[in-house]
């Protein structure tokens, strides 16, 4: 669990414009008796859920802030609160004994003071039964209750439970939010880096870390990136040689070709004089500028558009080897001219 201070400050570098409504509609006395949060991964569901709890039980709030050091914050940054139910996934799902469980708990009078509140986890999770369930509960609030809903696929939460809660949606993090969020997860500030031009979930940026993966796969391309706008023939043998036993499954072959868009990304970026911070292959920044001196901008533009078509190609069930090997062949008239 995170420390008690933790969550407002985790807030305002990740959300700072819902953490500021959520101050403004409690301090109104306007809280609602139901929310679904909804965002990617990581966007900060859990944070805002926690730090509106603390907010609501805090014994000492000064200037819209829970203390984070009081007794009732405390215990809730340890999940510790008798007042506060969290239900999460058992298993794969959301169970309906669960849900019933939490009705149970909410049937009983506040063990402290007349407030109540319970967090649902990975709600998107729920299973049919469990869903219908709680809706019956969230139509009839008893009591002084509040329900968070947290997901990170809100499709997959039921329409009726969704008219029958606030959504809010949480815009994804911007860059040095993100980098940010890898870094306390124990990623390398390069390997965030690059990994925040991939995906805004911890979970799977560690997974395309598993076995040095990502940086073979990005050395990789690079090689072949390097070659293939030089027109060099051995770009077309990497393909098959060096890239396609990279791509262990669709997934891995879906990164590869973000991968590939995004050093085309990185190229116009540089070329443009657009902040370089944002690059994805920052390790390759001295070598990209090298190469944006060489090229047009409608070369730039047109090769860009090319590997942005390739997961489209990819989705028509063309091969992986296939879909490189044209994108290779079809960028060599491209750059031809500067050779």
């Amino acid at each position: 669990m995170a420390t008690t201070e933790s969550f407002a400050q985790t807030l305002a570098a990740k959300q700072p414009r819902l953490l500021a409504a959520f101050k403004h509609i409690i301090a109104q006395n306007h809280l609602a008796h139901a929310y679904l949060l909804a965002g990617m991964e990581g966007a900060g569901q859990p944070e805002l859920a926690h730090w509106i709890a603390q907010r609501l039980f805090c014994l000492h709030v000064k200037d819209g802030e829970p203390d984070g050091t009081c007794e009732e914050c405390v215990r809730i940054a340890n999940g510790s609160h008798p007042d506060i139910v969290t239900v999460a996934p058992e298993g794969q799902r959301i169970h309906v004994d669960q849900v019933r469980y939490l009705k149970a708990e909410f049937s009983k009078s506040a063990v402290e003071g007349n407030r109540k509140l319970f967090i649902i986890n990975d709600a998107e999770k729920m299973t049919a039964s469990a869903a219908n369930s709680l809706l019956k509960f969230i139509e009839e609030p008893s009591g002084n209750v509040t329900a968070l809903l947290l997901t990170t696929n809100k499709q997959l939460i039921l329409p009726t439970i969704i008219s029958r809660t606030q959504v809010i949606e949480f815009p994804p993090l911007n860059a040095q939010a993100l980098q940010q969020t890898f870094e306390q997860a124990g990623i390398a500030p390069n390997q965030a880096q690059m990994l925040r031009g991939l995906t805004n979930s911890v979970t799977q940026a560690q997974a395309l870390l598993v076995d040095d993966w990502l940086p073979q796969a990005a050395q990789a391309l690079w090689r072949w990136f390097d070659q293939a706008v030089k027109g060099d023939p051995r770009s077309f043998v990497a393909v098959q040689v060096n890239l396609v036993g990279l791509a262990k499954d669709a997934d891995h072959q879906l990164v590869m070709l973000d991968l590939i868009a995004a050093l085309f990304q990185d190229l116009l970026q540089l070329h443009f004089e657009v902040a370089a911070t944002a690059l994805t292959f920052g390790q390759y920044q001295k070598e990209l500028a090298g190469l944006t001196a060489e090229v047009s901008d409608e070369q730039l533009i047109a090769a860009t558009e090319l590997a942005l078509t390739a997961k489209r190609q990819l989705a028509s069930n063309i091969s992986f080897q296939n879909v490189l090997e044209g994108l290779t062949l079809k960028l060599w008239p491209i750059f031809q001219t500067n050779a």
